[in-house]
């Protein structure tokens, strides 16, 4: 009899899944925005993660099919809106892969950024292709070891020296760019809604894990987003590396290799994750005529060969921009783009089929959309260009079928 996941593992697989290389890094780029008004944007991220984890519950629970929102929207919407939500998924992936690459090589070896990322993102690929992925031990060992270095550093920098001046308050005006910004960070949040099927009284415990494993996380941010203004002051302000910054300060015995070592690990396993999650979609979508049926093509073990090699191609791509925050900021709009499908899939769901409020759905389409709308604008210019040049190519074959 097969196994079935715990309340508890579906917590540490959430947990795992959002400690990756963002919190890394996003702290940096925000406090530009909002200075010391960073935990509004944190606040407003959340509550949009939220939101857009309980939507993907209400539709895994009676979609169960690979490919998330992709296969939702095809059900409840049309195919069109599906191929939207899955090209979405896609480039917000790539994206994201990319970003958290170079935030590994930014901690790891700044000096060697943009081989350091490539070599990350072949070892990685490389991985996945022999079929090895994160299993919930590895989620809770993983995500024990990076909650225990989070406690530390916080605990420590709460008995730091304050910077002198401290970070000065920014515009209100800027919290939502911010908070697309910080949404990068939260990502993989929506990990365990779509591991439903493999939770025991997935009913309840689903929802709960949702709600803990954000909690968590929200919990940490808002830490670190209100020490961070305060004990680094502007050092803060455009900082690729803040909580390397953050814990010299606060443990400044602590050699700075550790801090490396703690971000190298958690975005390597959010990369190898990632990785196998956009491969999976790309195969579903091939399924469906969506892509090259070449997208198919699976080795032994079931890994999708083509889909793999196309997408880490693409990954390194990005990654030759050697832009963090160009990177970050496609990935927020993308997949903002992607969760406001889903919450209008959600919303076109016959309310018999789930007892969530549809107000809820509507709240966390227009919050998508404003977020997404609020990107930095490389990010915004770059990702309404891809996506459209994306449905204007799937018109193109649909045409010559």
């Amino acid at each position: 009899m097969t196994s079935r996941l715990t309340t508890f593992d579906a917590v540490s697989i959430g947990v795992a899944s959002m400690l990756g290389a963002g919190v890394f890094v996003v702290f940096g780029p925000v406090a530009d925005l909002t200075g010391s008004l960073m935990p509004l944007a944190i606040v407003l991220a959340g509550l949009v993660a939220y939101l857009n984890a309980g939507s993907i519950s209400q539709l895994a629970a009676k979609v169960p099919k690979s490919g998330g929102a992709y296969s939702y929207a095809r059900h409840y919407l049309n195919p069109t809106w599906g191929f939207l939500a899955g090209a979405s998924f896609l480039v917000g992936k790539i994206a994201s892969s990319a970003a958290i690459a170079l935030v590994v090589a930014e901690y790891v070896s700044a000096e060697n950024l943009i081989p350091f990322a490539l070599g990350a993102v072949l070892i990685m690929t490389l991985i996945n292709i022999a079929g090895i992925n994160r299993t919930a031990l590895g989620s809770k060992v993983l995500a024990g070891i990076t909650l225990l270095f989070f406690a530390v550093l916080i605990t420590a920098a709460s008995f730091a020296p304050a910077a002198s001046p401290p970070l000065a308050a920014g515009s209100i005006l800027n919290i939502p760019s911010a908070a697309a910004i910080v949404f990068f960070a939260f990502a993989g949040y929506a990990r365990v809604a779509t591991l439903a099927g493999e939770v025991a009284n997935s009913v309840k415990s689903v929802p709960r894990a949702i709600a803990w494993s954000l909690a968590i996380v929200g919990t940490i941010y808002l830490a670190i987003g209100m020490l961070l203004p305060q004990k680094l002051g502007r050092n803060l302000e455009g900082s690729l590396t803040p909580i390397a910054d953050l814990a010299a300060v606060s443990l400044p015995n602590l050699n700075s290799n550790f801090v490396a070592i703690f971000a190298a690990l958690a975005g390597l396993g959010s990369l190898l994750a990632l990785l196998a999650g956009m491969t999976r979609t790309a195969a579903v979508m091939a399924d469906d005529g969506e892509l090259s049926r070449v997208f198919r093509i699976r080795l032994k073990n079931g890994v999708p060969i083509v889909a793999e090699v196309v997408i880490a191609l693409f990954v390194g791509i990005l990654v030759l921009s050697g832009s963090v925050v160009l990177t970050i900021g496609l990935s927020s709009f993308a997949v903002l783009s992607y969760y406001a499908i889903a919450n209008l899939a959600a919303f076109r769901q016959p309310k018999p089929e789930s007892g969530r409020p549809k107000w809820l759905n509507l709240i966390g389409l227009a919050s998508c959309l404003l977020l997404a709308l609020s990107v930095p604008a490389q990010g915004l210019i770059v990702g309404i260009a891809v996506l459209a040049l994306l449905l204007f190519l799937r018109w193109g074959l649909v045409k010559l079928r």
